[in-house]
């Protein structure tokens, strides 16, 4: 039987492989949610640039990383978490240099900053699993989408992948656009498009 504490890569390269899971209350994206959300991106993923924030043990973003991502950033804040993200990432790819990145920072002050010290640097698709169990109403997708619209982050024609309880709605802005909403127990999974912005080419 599998520990409580190891994960399985769903799909790609990776497959079936163990990652262990985070410490303490943290709650890792499960894997049938994990395999229904790449099976809605396909092929999309192979060859692109992922964020994945709020990453916890990096499931979501190794995920994307074993089915053909290019490159994959994870940021995680908590330093216990970011511990078991960082081996988990060294052991299961093969190039931990600029192609996969670990950040230990605060989400939105990596999102503020990012633009500055990455000047033309900006990804596919982006991966976002908030503790929304854990640190109840947080309202993390209505702080996320103006983070990632207000600076070249996320292209234009990009994507969002965000997770969220299924007791949220989803929010609703200009720069958005709701492709995909699944729900799964207690998680609800939204795909956004971001449309061309002020200053934007699409």
């Amino acid at each position: 039987m599998m520990s409580a504490n190891l994960m399985r890569i769903t799909g790609g390269i990776l497959g079936g492989r163990l990652l262990k899971g985070p410490p303490g209350e943290t709650r890792p994206t499960q894997d049938k949610v994990r395999q229904a959300i790449f099976s809605a991106l396909g092929e999309y993923v192979v060859g692109t640039r992922v964020l994945d924030v709020f990453a916890g043990c990096g499931a979501l973003g190794l995920e994307a990383w074993s089915r053909g991502a290019a490159e994959v950033v994870w940021v995680e804040e908590d330093r216990r978490t970011v511990a078991v993200l960082k081996e988990n990432v060294r052991l299961l790819c093969a190039d931990t240099g600029t192609r996969a990145r670990v950040v230990g920072a605060e989400v939105f002050k990596f999102l503020e900053a990012w633009p500055r010290h990455q000047a033309g640097t900006v990804f596919d698709l982006v991966l976002a699993d908030p503790p929304y169990d854990r640190l109840g109403e947080q309202r993390w997708l209505e702080k996320t989408l103006p983070a990632l619209a207000a600076g070249p982050i996320l292209r234009p024609g990009g994507f969002l992948v965000f997770e969220l309880s299924a007791r949220e709605r989803p929010a609703v802005l200009p720069a958005w656009t709701l492709i995909w909403d699944r729900t799964y127990g207690g998680t609800r999974v939204l795909m956004y498009r971001r449309g061309a912005g002020d200053g934007d080419q699409d």
